[in-house]
C-alpha cells in the first residue's frame, strides 16, 4: 500500500519547470512541426485529427524541457540557446555616426583611417599598423622598419628607423613612451622620438601592454610564452608565474594581452582560453606585483577569436566561435567581476571578428566580416545597431578591399 501511494504521488506531482525553459522547448517543437514534410494523399472527410501526433509533439516538448534542465543536457541547452538566442540588429546602409561618440582608428589595406563621431573619415597615410596615444592627440604608425608619430590628420612629427620590421606600437598612458616590437625584440622610445632602447631581445609576436598605475612598466610575452613585466627604464623584468608553473605557462599559446581595470587585471588571450592575472601596486617599491590568476569559463570546444578589457571596470568581452557539422556559430560574451557566469550578448551564424570597447565602457563594437558589417552592442540597456558596407567605406575609388580592422576606439576622459 505504501509503495502504491508513493507511485501515485509521483505520477500526480507536477515537475517544477521554469517558464522560460518550457517556452523554449515548445518553440523548438513548433518549429520542427511546421517544417515537417506534407502528408501524402488527401485525408478522408470526417476523419478525426491525428491525436497521436499531438500527443507525440507534447511528449517531445516535455522530454526536451526535462533534458534542458538536467546536467547531462548542458550541451543541448547551449545549442538551443544559440538557436533561439538574440539576433543581430538590422543593418543601416552606412555609418552616419559613432554610437556613443568617440573616434575610431581603423586599419585598412590602404592604410589607417580616423573616423570622427559624425561618421566622416580620413586616411592618414600609407602605414601597416597604427595605434592611438592616450588622449587621441597623436597616432603611432609603423611602416617597414620605420616608427612614426602623427597627428590625427596625418601630419608627421618624427620618425625613427629600427634594425628590423616595426610591429605593434603601443603608447604608454602617460604619453611619455612608446613600446614596439622590432623583429623579435621589444624596444621603447620616448614620446618625442628620443632615447630608443632595448627591453628584451627575444619576445613572442604579441603586442606589449603598459601599466595603468603610472609606473614605467610594460607587460609582454617572452619567446617561451611567459607573461613578464619589465621596467622600461632599467630593462629589468620579472615573471608572471612561479617557477613550478613555467612549463604550463609556456604551453598557453598567448596571442594577446591587455592591462586594464585601473591596473588591477591583465587579460591573457589564447585560442583555447582566457585568463585574468591579478595585479597590485606596491607603493613603497613603486612597482606592480602579481596576485592570483583566474581562468574564465568558455564553452567546451569553442575557440576564442578576440577579447578585450573594459576601459576602467573589471569587465571582459570575448568573441568565441564553434565549428560544427551544422555550421559555424559565433557568440559575444561578457564576463563580470567576482567570477560571475558569463553573459551572452549575441549569437549569430558564421564567424565574428575583433571586439572593442567604447571609451565609456557602455558599448562594444564587434566586426562581422562575413556580412561586411560592424555591430554596436550595448552592454547594459538599449538597442544595438549595425552598419553595412564597412569594407567599401575604406576602399578609395570603390575598388574591392579586405575587411578593415578596428585598432582603437578613442578616447576616455
Amino acid at each position: 500500500m505504501r509503495d502504491e501511494a508513493l507511485r501515485k504521488a509521483l505520477r500526480e506531482t507536477a515537475v517544477p519547470v521554469p517558464a522560460e525553459a518550457e517556452r523554449r522547448g515548445l518553440q523548438v517543437v513548433e518549429a520542427a512541426y511546421a517544417e515537417r514534410p506534407a502528408p501524402r494523399g488527401r485525408r478522408r472527410e470526417g476523419r478525426r485529427p491525428a491525436l497521436p501526433r499531438l500527443v507525440l509533439a507534447f511528449s517531445i516538448a516535455t522530454l526536451l524541457t526535462a533534458l534542458l534542465l538536467s546536467p547531462a543536457g548542458a550541451a543541448v541547452r547551449d545549442w538551443v540557446g544559440e538557436v533561439v538566442g538574440s539576433s543581430a540588429p538590422k543593418p543601416e546602409p552606412g555609418l552616419s555616426e559613432i554610437p556613443g561618440g568617440g573616434r575610431l582608428l581603423v586599419q585598412s589595406a590602404v592604410g589607417p583611417w580616423v573616423v570622427q563621431p559624425d561618421g566622416s573619415r580620413r586616411r592618414i597615410g600609407d602605414y601597416d599598423e597604427a595605434s592611438w596615444s592616450p588622449r587621441g592627440l597623436f597616432v603611432a604608425a609603423a611602416k617597414g622598419r620605420a616608427l612614426s608619430a602623427l597627428e590625427p590628420d596625418g601630419t608627421p612629427h618624427w620618425s625613427v628607423t629600427a634594425d628590423a620590421r616595426v610591429r605593434q606600437p603601443r603608447w604608454s598612458p602617460s604619453g611619455f613612451r612608446i613600446a614596439y616590437r622590432s623583429g623579435r625584440s621589444l624596444r621603447v622610445v620616448a614620446g618625442d622620438g628620443t632615447g630608443d632602447r632595448l627591453v628584451n631581445p627575444d619576445t613572442a609576436p604579441v603586442a606589449p601592454a603598459w601599466s595603468p598605475f603610472g609606473t614605467p612598466e610594460v607587460a609582454y610575452v617572452n619567446a617561451e610564452g611567459q607573461l613578464r613585466i619589465a621596467d622600461s627604464e632599467m630593462s629589468a623584468s620579472r615573471s608572471g608565474a612561479p617557477p613550478d608553473m613555467a612549463g604550463a605557462v609556456a604551453g598557453r599559446d598567448v596571442r594577446q594581452i591587455e592591462w586594464g581595470a585601473g591596473g588591477r587585471l591583465i587579460l591573457e588571450v589564447s585560442p583555447g582560453g582566457l585568463h585574468l592575472q591579478g595585479m597590485r601596486l606596491n607603493k613603497l617599491e613603486g612597482r606592480s606585483e602579481f596576485r592570483r590568476r583566474t581562468a574564465l569559463a568558455i564553452p567546451a570546444g569553442a575557440t576564442v577569436v578576440d577579447a578585450a578589457l573594459a576601459p576602467r571596470h573589471p569587465l571582459a568581452a570575448a568573441v568565441v566561435t564553434h565549428w560544427r557539422s551544422a555550421g559555424t556559430r559565433s557568440a559575444v560574451v561578457v564576463y563580470g567581476p567576482k567570477k560571475r557566469d558569463p553573459r551572452r550578448l549575441l549569437s549569430v551564424p558564421g564567424s565574428l571578428g575583433e571586439v572593442a570597447w567604447s571609451p565609456d565602457g557602455k558599448r562594444l563594437l564587434v566586426a562581422w566580416p562575413g556580412t561586411n558589417e560592424w555591430l554596436f552592442l550595448p552592454v547594459g540597456r538599449g538597442e544595438g545597431r549595425a552598419v553595412a558596407g564597412v569594407s567599401n567605406a575604406f576602399a578609395p575609388g570603390g575598388r574591392k578591399s579586405s575587411f578593415p580592422r578596428v585598432e582603437g576606439w578613442c578616447c576616455g576622459r
